[in-house]
């Protein structure tokens, strides 16, 4: 996939991109936004549980009560979403200390400083995210941020994806560089400055020193976990002979965050929700106590410039249970290739949500509530029902329900369904989604809170700042963004709430992975 050198990304101040399209929006009237559907039942044909608060046109009265009883399970109230902007705010402190006493890493990045949208120059970025690998040439043209990007798509080999020696890995990655630098014609005695986001995760101790602690989801290497990977990935570059230089390494939250602070230097926070979920934000260096007493922590600043801090949020609520969990959720747990960690990211991600969707429904069908009892071999399969089927099922407002039908009886293969059985297959939709929504507006209001009230704060009389978002469930989900909104006006002090703009961009990781190139060779 190309994008060609003219490809300009001029997003407006405050926007936030929804269904593809760009919206202007006023901070105050941002976090305002929301989007429900409402169902209006018919008084003819109602068979309402009158202790349900449930708008069910088809469902009998069990199943309705059934559904009652799933939707209690799935509420949060204000109070639980009270105590998760508490702890997660605690968690960030307790991680800031000290590695390994708090359910948040709250792992050092090494960039420090901020970008203004005046910075210009050439730079190359590496992003490794699942099985794909994306290479770009990223021109920053300064003006407040306009940028050109040239940028291809390789993807992995299954065959690559395990072994004995991650350099075969490193090797491939490394030929798919060399051909991108002949397409885009690279300039002789010219060697190219290049950050690397990766999907692995990384403890780093200098901006271009990390090693790797954990390896992406599908891939395995005896020798992966523990190696410095940015000394694996340049020794390899020398080896075929590249003309790039690897000055960095880079979280891809990291890379969301600067993306969007090139072109809107108030962002402080950044935040990716995709098939996992993460949370950057910037932080003074004072409060980075682990980084004075930690041997393993290279101090690279002393400038006393702000440096963004990857949370590692996904974990939170893994060790503590903060985290209002059903048992719905600690079945998806115990079956999953990682149980006991990552709580946070299984009850709110793009991975996971789909997989609570299926479980609640076998669930319902065990209990004769749905499909008339019987499932099929493909529901009964896990991660059978794709997140994506939820955008269908919440957003289908047909009549007969059309698009979820196509969806349980085609994609699914469960046979002839009822109105009924698709009605409360959107509903189950409906319930897990908006309780993601309001897990995730809530952890964004304490990592706010954080910032305001023990970090860099916020100048109240001026602009306030902005938030980064990027992550395919923001861009596919239409109704998740909006319920964020809701929740993070709710749970934030209004002359906070007030203050905050959001913005959602794509492209946001390789073109963050430059910046985080350009302001490593400015360091």
């Amino acid at each position: 996939m190309w994008y060609p050198a003219n490809h300009y990304f001029p997003f407006p101040p405050t926007a936030f991109l929804l269904k593809g399209t760009f919206y202007s929006q006023i901070p105050q009237t941002m976090l305002a936004a929301e989007q429900t559907i409402h169902h209006l039942p018919s008084p003819a044909r109602t068979r309402l549980n009158p202790t349900s608060n449930l708008d069910m046109k088809y469902a009998f009265p069990e199943q309705v009560e059934a559904l009652a009883e799933i939707q209690k399970l799935f509420t949060v109230s204000d109070q639980q979403l009270a105590e998760l902007v508490k702890r997660m705010g605690e968690e960030m402190q307790i991680g800031l200390e000290r590695d390994d006493a708090s359910d948040l890493k709250m792992i050092p990045s090494f960039v420090t400083g901020y970008p203004t949208g005046q910075e210009e120059g050439v730079y190359l970025a590496l992003e490794i995210s699942g099985m794909d690998i994306y290479v770009c040439q990223v021109k920053l043209k300064g003006q407040g941020g306009k940028l050109a990007i040239n940028q291809y798509q390789y993807k992995i080999p299954a065959a690559l994806a395990t072994g004995q020696d991650i350099a075969d890995l490193v090797d491939y990655i490394a030929d798919c560089v060399s051909d991108f630098l002949v397409r885009v014609g690279s300039q002789d005695l010219f060697v190219y400055p290049m950050a690397i986001s990766f999907g692995f995760a990384v403890e780093q101790t200098a901006l271009n020193k990390g090693y790797i602690i954990a390896l992406g989801h599908g891939f395995d290497y005896a020798n992966g976990v523990g190696c410095d990977v940015v000394e694996l990935i340049h020794s390899r570059f020398q080896r075929k002979g590249l003309s790039v230089r690897v000055v960095a390494i880079a979280n891809d939250t990291v890379c969301t965050l600067l993306a969007h602070a090139y072109q809107h230097p108030s962002t402080k926070l950044g935040i990716v929700h995709s098939a996992g979920t993460n949370c950057a934000y910037y932080e003074t260096m004072d409060n980075i106590s682990k980084l004075q007493t930690n041997a393993n922590h290279i101090r690279s600043s002393s400038d006393g410039s702000d440096m963004i801090i990857n949370t590692e949020w996904c974990n939170f609520g893994s060790k503590k249970k903060y985290l209002p969990s059903t048992w719905f959720d600690r079945k998806l747990d115990r079956e999953s290739n990682n149980p006991n960690v990552h709580i946070f990211e299984k009850m709110t991600t793009g991975v996971y949500l789909g997989e609570l969707v299926r479980i609640v429904l076998i669930h319902l069908v065990d209990n004769e509530m749905l499909f008339g009892g019987e499932s099929s071999e493909v529901l009964n399969t896990p991660f059978s029902f794709d997140t994506s089927y939820m955008y269908v099922c919440e957003n289908d407002d047909t009549p007969s329900l059309d698009g979820i039908r196509v969806i349980l009886e085609d994609m699914l293969k469960v046979g002839a369904t009822s109105m009924a059985d698709r009605e409360i297959v959107k509903k189950v939709c409906e319930i897990i989604g908006e309780r993601a929504t309001m897990l995730v507006g809530a952890g964004t209001a304490s990592v706010v809170q954080y910032m305001v009230e023990h970090g860099i704060g916020m100048d109240l009389d001026g602009s306030g700042f902005a938030i980064s978002i990027s992550g395919d469930i923001y861009e596919d989900y239409p109704q998740f963004h909006p319920r964020v909104c809701k929740t993070l006006k709710k749970m934030l002090p209004e002359h906070i709430a007030a203050k905050l703009s959001v913005g959602i961009v794509k492209h946001s990781r390789i073109v963050g992975a430059a910046i985080v190139a350009m302001m490593a060779e400015k360091a």
